[in-house]
């Protein structure tokens, strides 16, 4: 947790007649008791707090309040949102209510919020945070650094396991970027260097590099712990973060140390109570290490127990809980005790339901491209100002140089001179702005195709996760009900069984349909080879893939609605065609422009220039002009169709 006094906490003051230095005094002293005794500084807060109200000492009660809110984080959430709602509404209605004492009451809600699973709220206040710390309204460089891991954190929890696209990763990647230049004007350099260890660890931990994460996390622990700077909040975070590094690639021998290393830190009596909201998520840490040893019998019991003490805290069903549902479901069917998994299996998928991350992917994708396209509408508005004033200016001017005119023709000539310097002004203007609206039609239309990708992934994630652990679930039902019916029926219930696998199994190649893997991974042509390759296998037609040229990075917007084009086409080709043979070409030109050519040998098209119909083509049609691109049919009945497309590299979003 974040703890710092801020710039005149410790001023004796009198307001009302009253001496206020003594309450002053006790939220001082309760700040430096946050850690090593926390049920004292709870004591001093409260009594700063009483006494604050008593005497109407308004900034008393906001300071009292928002370190009693800090306290309370985790264990009791409501209280933390109630009491930072308090000192937020002193702050707003008194003089001295600074920006970044503002912003530490919307630190603590975003927190609160999140961690009560209303990520709606939690996200406005993270967007104010965020707005206020862009603006560069907050000048206290540790409370920066915070804020921008804060953000970090909440920006990778948000997304974490979904197909990360470029936005998402650009958007993490400004945020450790400012918190390393907020770093840097921290007095003690120090002090400022390993402050950023933890946020540079929480990025290559949201984009699953995980060996450059606990670098990043070890070294701020050791760093801090030399400087006498690392909360035990922070430390054991830091901890859980190694740990589950490791588990996520299956290797819980090694995070078994950190699990074990925070249970140590969690005996102290003093901390107990403090650390039990993280106790109970490192308990479900521990049941997917046992897990992982094939310590089912145990990874059982530890989940049902700590499952039960969560209700008790009212906290919601957050990613761990979720997953935590789903290693009970499997450690049941690996120890045979199939009723039991469907049990733990269902409620499973019911929680993930409710827990989907499509609404919090579009709220925020929503919040960013709003906010994009709100940047340059306003630097479009500000052109077509200077433009106006400009013209407002040449017309007053022009009156005045047109009479001067009259008397001498030396006048007039510095006036064409200088009518033909502001002409200039003028085009170059003009042609600003229609390079600023271009931007704003390639920025709508990467939105576009942006939120078109993260649909597609989002019917995949569903089709596999959601339908798939259906299937998985019923036949696990079948599997039980199979040891209960008689001899003679057990023929049909296998069928039933073999019928239920092959459904998945389909189920499956559709979901990887919607995303392949190899595009995210390879690349457009080695996906293209390999789609082309799967279908010339199963089918009467037999599809070539030639590719020409250095394949060039387009982008995966571009790539996966191009990979659809050619799917498509392919599709129409096999359905309608009766060709025997077929070709997809890709050439990459040295210019950046990608040509590809798609043929078949097949009946041919229709001559009557309607190619829109009759082979679905009305979906091709879009997406080529989506990209701005270009398409032309040739067909000849009998003889086969041929489709060419050109897409120019202006048209290309950025790498």
């Amino acid at each position: 947790m974040f703890i710092k006094i801020l710039p005149g906490y410790g001023q004796a003051e009198k307001e009302s007649g009253m001496d206020t230095s003594s309450i002053l005094r006790l939220i001082e002293k309760a700040m430096g008791l946050t850690d090593k005794s926390p049920d004292q500084a709870l004591q001093y807060l409260d009594e700063a707090l009483k006494k604050s109200a008593k005497t109407g000492f308004d900034k008393g009660v906001a300071l009292a309040s928002i370190k009693m809110g800090k306290w309370y984080f985790g264990s009791n959430n409501d209280k933390s949102i109630q009491l930072a709602r308090i000192a937020l509404d002193k702050f707003e209605k008194n003089t001295w209510g600074t920006v970044e004492h503002k912003a530490e009451a919307h630190l603590l809600l975003a927190e609160s919020y999140d961690e009560k699973g209303q990520t709606d709220s939690s996200a406005y206040f993270y967007y104010l945070l965020g707005s206020e710390m862009e603006a560069g309204n907050i000048n206290d460089p540790e409370f920066a650094v915070a804020v921008f891991t804060k953000l970090t954190i909440f920006w990778v929890n948000l997304d974490y396991g979904s197909v990360s696209n470029k936005e998402y990763l650009k958007t993490i990647r400004r945020f450790v970027e400012k918190a390393n230049a907020a770093a840097k004007k921290i007095t003690d350099q120090e002090d400022g260097r390993s402050s950023v260890y933890f946020i540079q660890g929480a990025y290559y931990h949201g984009i699953r590099q995980f060996d450059s994460a606990r670098y990043f996390y070890k070294r701020y622990i050791d760093e801090r712990e030399r400087l006498k700077k690392l909360g035990v909040q922070r430390k054991i975070s830091t901890l859980f973060n190694i740990a589950d590094t490791y588990l996520q690639q299956d290797e819980p021998d090694e995070a078994m140390k950190y699990i074990s290393e925070i249970k140590e830190i969690g005996k102290d009596p003093a901390k107990t109570k403090y650390l039990a909201f993280y106790i109970t998520f490192i308990d479900f840490l521990t049941a997917k290490a046992l897990y992982q040893q094939k310590q089912y019998a145990a990874a059982i019991a530890l989940l049902s127990r700590t499952h039960e003490e969560l209700k008790k805290t009212g906290s919601h069903f957050r990613n761990e809980i979720v997953e935590s549902y789903k290693i009970s479901a499997d450690s049941y069917e690996a120890m045979g005790n199939y009723k039991k998994a469907l049990e733990q299996k269902n409620i499973y998928l019911e929680l993930y339901d409710s827990l989907s991350k499509k609404d919090k992917i579009d709220m925020i994708s929503r919040l960013e491209v709003r906010y994009g396209i709100a940047e340059k509408d306003k630097e479009l508005a500000l052109q077509k100002l200077t433009l106006t004033e400009v013209n407002n200016s040449n017309r007053n001017k022009n009156f005045l140089l047109a009479g001067i005119s009259l008397f001498a023709f030396l006048i007039v000539v510095i006036f064409a001179l200088w009518r033909n310097r502001n002409v200039s002004t003028q085009k170059l203007q003009l042609q600003k702005i229609d390079n600023l609206q271009q931007k704003i039609k390639i920025e709508r239309l990467n939105a576009s195709i942006a939120g078109e990708q993260k649909e597609r992934t989002r019917m995949a994630r569903e089709l596999h996760d959601g339908i798939g652990g259906l299937i998985s679930a019923a036949k696990m039902n079948f599997e039980l009900a199979r040891k209960k019916i008689p001899q003679e029926s057990a023929g049909d219930f296998t069928d039933g069984l073999k019928l239920l696998e092959e459904a998945g199994i389909e189920l499956r190649q559709a979901a990887h349909n919607l995303i392949p893997e190899t595009l995210l991974q390879e690349g457009l042509s080695a996906a293209v080879a390999a789609y082309c390759e799967r279908l010339s296998s199963k089918g009467t037609t037999t599809i070539s893939f030639q590719s020409f040229g250095e394949q060039q990075h387009i982008g995966p917007s571009y790539d996966l609605t191009i990979y659809r084009i050619i799917q498509e086409l392919v599709h129409n080709i096999i359905k309608h065609a009766r060709a025997k043979t077929a070709m997809v070409q890709l050439n990459f030109h040295p210019d950046n422009s990608l040509s590809i050519t798609v043929e078949d040998d097949g009946i041919g098209m229709k001559q009557d220039g309607d190619h829109a119909d009759g082979m679905g083509l009305k979906n091709i049609h879009n997406r080529v002009k989506e990209l701005n691109g270009s398409l032309e049919i040739k067909s000849e009945t009998g003889k086969g169709t041929g489709f060419y497309l050109e897409f120019q590299p202006e048209n290309f979003e950025t790498a």
